[in-house]
Protein backbone atom coordinates (compact mmCIF):
# COMPACT_ATOMS: atom_id res chain seq x y z
CA UNK A 1 0.00 0.00 0.00
CA UNK A 2 2.79 2.51 1.14
CA UNK A 3 4.43 4.21 -1.83
CA UNK A 4 1.59 3.20 -4.56
CA UNK A 5 -0.02 6.96 -4.62
CA UNK A 6 -3.83 7.81 -3.51
CA UNK A 7 -5.52 5.32 -6.16
CA UNK A 8 -3.22 2.73 -5.24
CA UNK A 9 -4.06 2.66 -2.03
CA UNK A 10 -7.52 3.02 -2.26
CA UNK A 11 -8.10 0.57 -4.86
CA UNK A 12 -6.70 -1.92 -1.99
CA UNK A 13 -9.27 -0.40 0.60
CA UNK A 14 -11.78 -2.64 -1.34
CA UNK A 15 -9.65 -5.77 -2.36
CA UNK A 16 -10.39 -9.15 -0.84
CA UNK A 17 -7.15 -9.78 0.77
CA UNK A 18 -6.77 -11.08 4.65
CA UNK A 19 -4.12 -8.02 5.19
CA UNK A 20 -7.02 -5.88 4.93
CA UNK A 21 -10.07 -7.42 5.81
CA UNK A 22 -10.98 -5.81 8.65
CA UNK A 23 -11.83 -3.04 5.91
CA UNK A 24 -14.89 -5.29 5.06
CA UNK A 25 -16.07 -5.61 9.02
CA UNK A 26 -18.36 -2.83 10.99
CA UNK A 27 -15.03 -0.92 12.05
CA UNK A 28 -13.48 -1.37 8.12
CA UNK A 29 -16.49 0.14 7.11
CA UNK A 30 -16.57 3.37 8.93
CA UNK A 31 -12.75 3.73 8.35
CA UNK A 32 -13.08 2.61 4.80
CA UNK A 33 -15.81 5.07 4.62
CA UNK A 34 -13.92 7.99 5.48
CA UNK A 35 -10.96 7.65 4.32
CA UNK A 36 -12.03 7.19 1.03
CA UNK A 37 -14.10 9.65 0.57
CA UNK A 38 -11.85 11.69 1.66
CA UNK A 39 -8.68 10.64 -0.42
CA UNK A 40 -11.39 10.83 -3.16
CA UNK A 41 -11.70 13.96 -2.97
CA UNK A 42 -8.21 15.45 -2.61
CA UNK A 43 -7.50 13.41 -5.79
CA UNK A 44 -9.64 15.17 -7.97
CA UNK A 45 -7.60 18.18 -7.36
CA UNK A 46 -4.44 19.38 -8.99
CA UNK A 47 -1.76 17.56 -7.74
CA UNK A 48 1.76 16.78 -8.66
CA UNK A 49 3.10 13.27 -8.55
CA UNK A 50 4.85 14.04 -5.47
CA UNK A 51 2.32 15.13 -3.65
CA UNK A 52 0.13 12.24 -4.97
CA UNK A 53 2.83 9.99 -3.15
CA UNK A 54 2.40 11.67 -0.18
CA UNK A 55 -0.98 11.13 0.70
CA UNK A 56 -1.32 8.09 -0.39
CA UNK A 57 1.38 6.96 1.77
CA UNK A 58 -0.26 9.05 4.93
CA UNK A 59 -3.58 6.99 4.26
CA UNK A 60 -2.12 3.90 3.94
CA UNK A 61 0.19 4.05 7.02
CA UNK A 62 -2.85 5.37 8.80
CA UNK A 63 -4.96 2.28 7.72
CA UNK A 64 -2.40 0.09 8.38
CA UNK A 65 -1.94 1.55 12.36
CA UNK A 66 -5.76 1.23 12.75
CA UNK A 67 -5.95 -2.40 11.26
CA UNK A 68 -2.89 -3.37 13.78
CA UNK A 69 -4.58 -1.63 16.64
CA UNK A 70 -7.56 -3.22 15.99
CA UNK A 71 -6.09 -6.77 15.63
CA UNK A 72 -4.24 -6.21 19.14
CA UNK A 73 -8.11 -5.41 20.85
CA UNK A 74 -8.30 -1.37 20.72
CA UNK A 75 -12.10 -0.12 19.55
CA UNK A 76 -12.84 2.95 17.16
CA UNK A 77 -14.18 5.71 19.31
CA UNK A 78 -17.60 5.51 19.59
CA UNK A 79 -18.67 9.08 21.01
CA UNK A 80 -20.31 10.32 17.64
CA UNK A 81 -16.86 11.20 15.81
CA UNK A 82 -17.06 9.27 12.70
CA UNK A 83 -21.65 10.20 12.38
CA UNK A 84 -22.30 13.01 9.59
CA UNK A 85 -23.28 15.88 11.22
CA UNK A 86 -26.08 18.56 9.82
CA UNK A 87 -23.41 19.73 7.36
CA UNK A 88 -22.81 16.62 5.85
CA UNK A 89 -19.48 15.87 7.15
CA UNK A 90 -18.33 14.15 10.14
CA UNK A 91 -15.54 15.27 12.37
CA UNK A 92 -13.45 12.24 11.50
CA UNK A 93 -13.67 13.98 8.01
CA UNK A 94 -12.54 16.91 9.02
CA UNK A 95 -9.61 15.62 10.50
CA UNK A 96 -8.52 13.21 8.15
CA UNK A 97 -8.80 15.81 5.48
CA UNK A 98 -7.05 18.32 7.53
CA UNK A 99 -3.85 15.91 8.28
CA UNK A 100 -3.67 14.98 4.04
CA UNK A 101 -3.88 18.27 3.56
CA UNK A 102 -0.93 18.68 5.91
CA UNK A 103 1.02 16.08 3.78
CA UNK A 104 0.44 17.03 0.40
CA UNK A 105 2.67 19.62 1.52
CA UNK A 106 4.99 18.23 3.70
CA UNK A 107 8.76 18.87 1.97
CA UNK A 108 10.19 16.41 4.91
CA UNK A 109 8.55 13.25 3.93
CA UNK A 110 10.71 11.65 6.83
CA UNK A 111 7.67 13.36 9.00
CA UNK A 112 4.82 11.20 7.05
CA UNK A 113 4.70 8.08 9.13
CA UNK A 114 4.28 9.93 12.53
CA UNK A 115 1.62 11.97 10.86
CA UNK A 116 -0.20 8.79 9.48
CA UNK A 117 -0.14 7.30 12.81
CA UNK A 118 -1.20 10.63 14.80
CA UNK A 119 -4.82 10.16 12.35
CA UNK A 120 -4.83 6.53 13.72
CA UNK A 121 -4.32 7.76 17.07
CA UNK A 122 -7.51 10.08 16.72
CA UNK A 123 -9.11 7.74 15.34
CA UNK A 124 -8.98 5.70 18.42
CA UNK A 125 -8.92 7.88 21.49
CA UNK A 126 -12.24 9.30 22.62
CA UNK A 127 -10.39 11.17 25.02
CA UNK A 128 -8.96 13.43 22.11
CA UNK A 129 -11.92 15.93 21.14
CA UNK A 130 -11.87 17.05 17.90
CA UNK A 131 -10.72 20.69 18.65
CA UNK A 132 -7.77 18.87 20.58
CA UNK A 133 -6.83 17.68 16.81
CA UNK A 134 -6.86 19.83 15.10
CA UNK A 135 -4.66 21.66 17.25
CA UNK A 136 -1.98 18.46 17.49
CA UNK A 137 -2.00 18.40 13.88
CA UNK A 138 -1.43 22.18 13.63
CA UNK A 139 1.47 21.44 16.22
CA UNK A 140 2.80 18.50 14.18
CA UNK A 141 2.99 20.68 11.02
CA UNK A 142 5.15 23.35 12.82
CA UNK A 143 7.53 20.86 13.66
CA UNK A 144 10.74 19.88 11.96
CA UNK A 145 11.79 16.47 12.00
CA UNK A 146 14.62 17.04 13.98
CA UNK A 147 12.19 18.56 16.70
CA UNK A 148 10.19 14.90 16.54
CA UNK A 149 13.65 13.62 16.39
CA UNK A 150 14.65 15.93 19.70
CA UNK A 151 11.42 14.80 21.60
CA UNK A 152 12.25 11.08 21.00
CA UNK A 153 15.69 11.42 22.21
CA UNK A 154 14.44 13.72 25.56
CA UNK A 155 12.51 10.22 26.28
CA UNK A 156 16.08 7.93 26.03
CA UNK A 157 18.62 10.38 27.42
CA UNK A 158 19.96 8.07 29.54
CA UNK A 159 20.91 6.18 26.84
CA UNK A 160 23.58 8.71 25.47
CA UNK A 161 25.17 10.65 28.58
CA UNK A 162 24.26 13.87 27.68
CA UNK A 163 25.70 17.22 29.02
CA UNK A 164 24.59 17.65 32.34
CA UNK A 165 25.23 21.34 32.32
CA UNK A 166 23.98 24.32 30.47
CA UNK A 167 26.09 26.46 28.02
CA UNK A 168 26.09 29.78 29.58
CA UNK A 169 30.18 29.54 30.35
CA UNK A 170 30.09 27.86 26.26
CA UNK A 171 32.98 29.44 25.05
CA UNK A 172 32.59 28.32 21.42
CA UNK A 173 28.92 27.34 19.44
CA UNK A 174 29.47 25.26 16.17
CA UNK A 175 26.80 25.55 13.39
CA UNK A 176 25.57 22.10 14.37
CA UNK A 177 25.40 23.11 18.40
CA UNK A 178 23.30 26.33 17.95
CA UNK A 179 20.87 24.99 15.25
CA UNK A 180 19.85 22.08 17.69
CA UNK A 181 19.76 24.20 20.78
CA UNK A 182 17.16 26.75 19.13
CA UNK A 183 15.11 23.45 18.14
CA UNK A 184 15.48 22.43 21.67
CA UNK A 185 14.55 26.43 22.84
CA UNK A 186 11.82 26.29 20.42
CA UNK A 187 9.90 23.34 21.76
CA UNK A 188 10.54 24.45 25.32
CA UNK A 189 9.23 28.10 24.37
CA UNK A 190 5.83 26.09 22.80
CA UNK A 191 5.41 24.58 26.07
CA UNK A 192 6.54 21.05 24.40
CA UNK A 193 9.71 20.47 26.13
CA UNK A 194 10.98 21.84 29.59
CA UNK A 195 14.48 22.11 30.51
CA UNK A 196 14.79 23.19 34.02
CA UNK A 197 15.53 26.80 33.01
CA UNK A 198 17.57 28.31 36.40
CA UNK A 199 15.82 31.02 37.96
CA UNK A 200 17.95 34.14 38.63
CA UNK A 201 18.25 35.79 42.59
CA UNK A 202 15.62 38.07 41.34
CA UNK A 203 13.46 35.32 40.63
CA UNK A 204 13.05 35.93 36.98
CA UNK A 205 12.87 33.15 34.76
CA UNK A 206 16.38 33.44 32.31
CA UNK A 207 15.27 31.79 29.07
CA UNK A 208 17.33 31.14 26.03
CA UNK A 209 19.29 28.59 24.22
CA UNK A 210 22.19 29.08 26.75
CA UNK A 211 20.12 28.27 29.72
CA UNK A 212 19.63 24.05 28.33
CA UNK A 213 20.53 21.32 30.31
CA UNK A 214 20.15 18.38 27.60
CA UNK A 215 20.39 15.85 30.38
CA UNK A 216 17.08 17.01 31.88
CA UNK A 217 15.30 17.92 28.93
CA UNK A 218 11.57 16.29 29.88
CA UNK A 219 8.29 16.08 27.26
CA UNK A 220 5.43 17.73 28.48
CA UNK A 221 1.84 18.96 28.03
CA UNK A 222 1.18 18.90 23.83
CA UNK A 223 4.95 17.69 23.68
CA UNK A 224 3.75 14.51 25.66
CA UNK A 225 0.26 14.09 23.67
CA UNK A 226 2.36 14.22 20.19
CA UNK A 227 4.89 12.21 21.54
CA UNK A 228 2.50 8.91 22.14
CA UNK A 229 0.16 9.63 19.45
CA UNK A 230 2.51 9.95 17.14
CA UNK A 231 4.60 7.08 17.96
CA UNK A 232 7.40 9.13 17.87
CA UNK A 233 9.29 6.43 20.44
CA UNK A 234 9.80 4.28 16.59
CA UNK A 235 11.82 6.97 15.56
CA UNK A 236 14.85 5.04 13.98
CA UNK A 237 18.26 5.09 16.77
CA UNK A 238 19.93 6.55 13.43
CA UNK A 239 18.30 8.84 13.25
CA UNK A 240 19.02 9.77 17.18
CA UNK A 241 22.34 9.87 17.55
CA UNK A 242 23.62 12.41 15.41
CA UNK A 243 22.08 14.86 17.93
CA UNK A 244 22.95 13.06 20.18
CA UNK A 245 26.39 13.31 19.77
CA UNK A 246 26.12 17.39 20.00
CA UNK A 247 24.28 17.61 22.99
CA UNK A 248 26.94 15.56 25.09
Amino acid sequence: MIGSGISGTLSLFSAVDPFVGFLAGPAGVIVSGTLKGIGKDIKERQLSPREDFRVGKVLAIAALEIHQRIENGESLRNDGFFDKKPTGRSDAEEVAEAIMLKCQRELQEKKIPYVGYLLAGIALDSNISTDMGHQLIKAAEELTYRQLCILKLSSVKYRYGLRNQDYQNHEKFSKELYQVLQECHDLCLKSYLDYKIPVTFSGQITVGYMNIQPNKMTIYGIGEDLFHLMKLSAIPDQDIIPIAEVLK
